[in-house]
């Protein structure tokens, strides 16, 4: 057990006191000053005043964290008493005093404040209660390893610590539980968005072909390519008529076939050709147009 309290070994010449090492040593010397009676039970980190109110002792017990000034001290008695400001177990003075304790804090009056609080308003002890053990007394358990466990799994901190981890545990299992619940629900949904999402490629390649298709008309749709279109129309109907003019001319044809499909094909011809240079003149007036912009 001497990990517990470990032998200190000689050091050399001490190092000047930093400066939260003079606020704390300025707090202990007001606490001294406040009250002749105090006793160091370990020097810098804890002490205990005792006091007598209605034949019952009371023992303060005020242990100083590390990084107390900064941090607020942890102010206790022994044995358990209630009052108001102590805490449900009635171990720990809960006073505002305390708990808004600050650097600039007087320590010697505010346990004086806690005195007279406990004169004004007499505490009662609570019967069969436990507290926590003060450093003298861990001394003296020191070889006594099982009753020092014993103390240790009665801590209501490790209760509370073992508490919550149970709570912890069980919220736990019962998200899992809900997880698993949804867990069809949402398999269910994640297979609608993988159908519509397959549904969509189909969509998808369908639009494309047909913006294919629709692009392949426009060109030939376009003034262009009607152009085009009219002038070889226009061309093969003068070709066909030349051809029946020959057939008449070697006698092929009769006067009355020759007149109907020769005027026929040139009338054609020449319809086409009206239209192709009517489109033609169109298209340049577009462009010069267009230009223009």
């Amino acid at each position: 057990m001497n990990w517990f309290f470990p032998v200190s070994k000689s050091s050399g010449p001490l190092s000047p006191l930093t400066s939260l090492q003079q606020q704390k040593q300025r707090q202990i010397d007001s606490l001294k000053a406040a009250h002749s009676s105090i006793t160091e039970i370990q020097k810098d980190v804890e002490y205990r005043l005792p006091f007598t109110i209605n034949n019952l002792t009371i023992s303060i017990n005020i242990l100083l964290p590390p990084q107390f000034p900064q941090e607020k001290p942890v102010i206790s008695v022994y044995p358990p008493i209630r009052h108001h400001i102590m805490d449900k177990q009635g171990e720990y003075v809960t006073s505002p005093l305390i708990n808004n304790f600050t650097m600039h804090s007087d320590l010697g009056k505010i346990i004086q404040c806690v005195l007279d609080e406990f004169w004004k308003n007499p505490p009662v002890l609570i019967p069969g209660s436990t507290s926590f053990p003060y450093v003298s007394q861990l001394s003296d358990m020191n070889d006594q390893e099982d009753v020092l466990l014993k103390q240790f799994v009665n801590l209501p901190q490790l209760k509370q610590v073992i508490t919550d981890k149970d709570n912890l545990v069980q919220s736990i299992e019962e998200l899992a539980k809900k997880n698993l619940q949804l867990e069809p629900v949402l398999e269910t949904k994640r297979q609608a968005v993988l159908d519509k999402y397959e549904q969509l490629l189909h969509m998808k390649a369908a639009f494309e072909k047909k913006m294919q298709r629709q692009h392949e008309l426009s060109e030939s749709c376009s003034a262009s390519a009607l152009q085009v279109r009219l002038k070889i129309a226009a061309h093969e109907a003068e070709e066909e008529s030349d051809a029946i003019a020959e057939d008449f001319l070697e006698g092929k044809v009769e006067i009355d076939d020759f007149l109907s499909s020769f005027m026929e094909k040139r009338m054609s011809c020449h319809c086409r050709r009206a239209k192709e240079e009517k489109l033609q003149h169109l298209i340049t007036m577009h462009n010069q147009y267009h230009a223009l912009l």
